[in-house]
């Protein structure tokens, strides 16, 4: 049983107002101790429940939610430490701060008590000052609390409006096409790399895989011009080159320096492709057996880093045979380190193509990637997308 609770100097003639009222759960096995403390809680005008031991602390957590907790340590049964502890379990999720009350105030006993999830110490008997200034600080942080809580619902609705824009942008537009297999996995809430496939009113096919600087909603917020040029483009079956000049001209335009758009644009009509590559990793042209017939590697710079010069080189273009395909990828996913710092590596991603059948290879560079990340996210968004060239 622990001793009785009293006040180790008088009250000021004056207290200033606290900054909130509070609900105070006070916990103590004497009647004497409780009571005093209440006392003091309630002179400072605020709210007082009390509990006689650990048990019924957690009882009146549970019916009330207080604000704060005044917990003695030495109690029997449930403890204060046990107390705490179970405390911490049920307010998980919620701000509670809980001040240990007890008569010893050598470092063990106060290392024990903070190591159970108390936030602070207070000895007895209680000074009514410390004890004041200590409740004040508690509810200038639940304030706070409050006010970042707040913050964070008013972003999460904001991020989910973006995120629905930026959705709407992309599948308002995008055609459906069973020879496009392509994935995106972001490595925050919105994706820097973004996949779009259209087509053209003669029948043409579109492809997009674009990867803005960084990641996140500003990189998202990057690739929403390349989205409208390219599918406002594709629709009049204007060539890839035309393309990439008039996205070049829109983020020039709307990007801040240090901000650009790597992407691929490949055209598929009749037989006949072209590739355009500006910053992305090199596109691979498979056979059926999943060997590389050709590697349409980077000639131009980036979308959005130099004008419309930097776009005088032109697509690349190709005659395939069907059962071939197109493989194209951001950074991320060959940049992508393991557990042990390995990056999965141009020749491990290779390797996976050309072990897996070709409607399977889409999906068995996800498995492989997913294996070697092992459960980890990658340091970057990771796009990746195969095309089937019938």
């Amino acid at each position: 049983m622990s001793s009785a609770v009293g006040m180790a100097q008088a009250a000021p003639a004056q207290q200033a107002a606290p900054l909130r009222q509070m609900t105070v759960l006070v916990v103590d096995d004497t009647l004497v101790g409780r009571a005093t403390v209440s006392a003091l809680v309630r002179r400072l005008g605020h709210r007082c429940i009390e509990a006689s031991d650990g048990a019924g602390a957690v009882q009146a957590y549970r019916a009330y939610r207080p604000d704060i907790v005044l917990m003695d340590v030495v109690m029997p049964g449930m403890d204060g430490l046990e107390a705490t502890r179970e405390l911490r379990r049920l307010a998980a999720e919620t701000f509670l701060p809980i001040l240990l009350l007890s008569a010893r105030s050598d470092d063990a006993d106060m290392i024990a008590g903070l190591e159970a999830g108390a936030d602070d110490y207070l000895t007895k008997p209680i000074n009514f000052a410390i004890l004041t200034a200590k409740l004040a600080n508690c509810a200038r942080q639940i304030v706070m609390h409050a006010s970042m809580a707040n913050y964070r619902a008013e972003q999460e609705e904001e991020i989910e409006f973006a995120r629905h824009v930026i959705e709407r942008q992309v599948q308002g537009k995008a055609a459906d096409d069973p020879r496009v297999h392509y994935s995106v996995t972001p490595t925050a809430q919105f994706s820097g790399d973004i996949v779009a496939v259209a087509h053209s009113p003669s029948g043409a096919l579109y492809a997009l895989l674009a990867d803005a600087t960084g990641h996140g909603l500003a990189a998202a917020i990057s690739v929403l011009p390349v989205l409208q040029v390219f599918f406002g483009m594709a629709k009049k079956n204007l060539s890839l080159g035309l393309m990439a000049s008039e996205i070049n001209r829109h983020l020039m335009s709307t990007l801040p320096v240090g901000r650009f758009v790597a992407a691929t644009m490949v055209r598929l009509d009749a037989g006949e492709g072209e590739v355009w590559v500006g910053g992305t990793p090199e596109a691979l042209w498979l056979d059926r057996s999943g060997a590389v017939i050709e590697r349409f590697a980077s000639a131009n710079l980036p979308l959005g880093i130099d004008g419309d010069d930097a776009m005088d080189v032109p697509p690349q273009r190709f005659t395939w045979t069907p059962g071939d395909q197109l493989v194209l990828c951001s950074d991320g996913l060959v940049e992508a380190l393991g557990i042990r710092g390995d990056a999965f590596g141009q020749q491990r991603f290779e390797q996976v193509l050309h072990d897996s059948a070709p409607a399977q290879r889409h999906d068995a560079v996800r498995e492989a990637l997913a294996m070697h990340l092992d459960g980890a996210l990658a340091h970057d968004d990771v796009s990746l997308m195969v095309i089937d060239l019938d």
